[in-house]
């Protein structure tokens, strides 16, 4: 499990924030350029690729539990065959699941159990085109944080069960910074699963992180990734031509 990354604080650096800010749309906006000249047929070939890759590795291999992305067609790998081969293989596979939080027009992420394959593929599009869970089987499905349904919503006790968890992001450097689609949902979910994991008293640890990439999302080994302390490491990348261990 790789850390959160030291960085100053809001109040310590106002100015070095409204540039980091600054800094990472910018490059969101240059990578998403890169992606537009993708042809579908491209984007298959990579998800392939990269599907086979992780299929071979140990950390999907072992993993018991694991929580992965629903894609956004057309902008990032396809997690679609890995989704359908984790439950073939009798996994518990836990999606994203966006609902409002306590702050007013906020909303959280939890990550709930998919029941099986027909489940999967009777998921409903979002506006973005993401497979999403329905608001009415929320309360029905288990939650990775324990108890079923969004996390706390009746005083549940907290067992984290992941073992593993692949991440989206816009682009990966080589130290394997993550530059996510500026919401935040998984730098803040990391952040609650490692309370509650903390909070049970568990003898488990984080869950292995791993980001999956269009070579398109890989920068080059010059440049960096700007970052703060609530960014989440990743610990692999896979990419279509390699899988990147820290």
């Amino acid at each position: 499990m790789r850390a959160r990354l030291p960085g100053w604080s809001l109040r310590e650096r106002p100015m070095s924030t409204i540039t980091l800010h600054e800094q990472k749309a910018a490059l969101r906006k240059r990578i998403g350029d890169e992606l537009k000249k993708l042809s579908p047929h491209e984007i298959e070939r990579q998800s392939t690729a990269v599907t086979n890759h992780v299929l071979q590795t140990p950390a999907y291999r072992n993993a018991k539990a694991v929580a992965i992305f629903l894609s956004m067609p057309g902008k990032e790998i396809s997690t679609r065959d890995i989704v359908l081969h984790s439950l073939d293989c009798g996994k518990a596979v836990f999606v994203p699941y966006l609902h409002p939080g306590k702050e007013p027009k906020s909303r959280v992420m939890d990550m709930l159990q998919l029941q099986d394959k027909h489940d999967f593929e009777n998921l409903k599009p979002d506006n973005w085109g993401i497979p999403s869970l329905s608001r009415d089987s929320e309360g029905l499905r288990r939650n990775a944080l324990g108890g079923l349904g969004i996390s706390n919503k009746h005083d549940q006790k907290v067992f984290p069960v992941l073992d593993l968890i692949f991440v989206p992001g816009v682009a990966f450097d080589l130290s394997h910074r993550r530059l996510g689609h500026g919401k935040g949902f998984y730098d803040r979910y990391l952040e609650k699963y490692k309370t509650a994991l903390d909070s049970s008293q568990a003898a488990q640890r984080m869950p292995y992180l791993v980001g999956l990439a269009l070579a398109q999302q890989n920068l080059p080994a010059q440049e960096v990734i700007p970052v703060d302390q609530s960014d989440w490491l990743v610990d692999e990348v896979i990419t279509a031509e390699k899988i990147k261990v820290a």
